[in-house]
């Protein structure tokens, strides 16, 4: 009985800890990511004015 409950906090804390590391990077990676989108923002606007004066 103690076997299992013992396997079963093992497998929680293996989870908990692969949920922790992939929020970390995803979080780490959030402003480039942000950056980036901000960056074609920009691209397409200059697109878009100069179709407009052709």
């Amino acid at each position: 009985m103690l076997q299992n409950l013992a396997l079963a906090a093992i497998v929680v804390v293996i989870l908990w800890v692969i949920i922790l590391g992939l929020y970390l990077l995803i979080a780490r990676r959030q402003p480039d990511v942000a950056a980036q989108m901000k960056a074609l923002e920009e691209q397409l606007d200059r697109a878009e004015k100069e179709a407009g004066q052709k």
